[in-house]
């Protein structure tokens, strides 16, 4: 779900590839508050995975977003 994750970044929040790593933080690769909506907007529209911006927000790293949209997406 890592490289998912990393392509949603990439391709839909311009985000640059180089700066992902499963171990940045959120800060370091840039996603203020506002973008963690359209992030939480994104994984629901083009995965069908449902979390909220604030559970998000509770994320620390890259690998850490991934692992809470596969643990959703394997709910569903």
């Amino acid at each position: 779900m890592y490289e998912v994750v990393k392509d949603i970044l990439v391709r839909s929040m311009r985000v640059r590839a180089d700066d992902i790593r499963p171990a940045a933080t959120r800060e370091e690769i840039g996603l203020d508050s506002l973008a963690v909506v359209e992030l939480a907007e994104l994984l629901d529209v083009r995965l069908g995975v449902v979390v909220h911006d604030w559970e998000l927000l509770d994320t620390v790293t890259v690998e850490d977003v991934a692992r809470l949209v596969a643990e959703r997406k394997a709910a569903s």
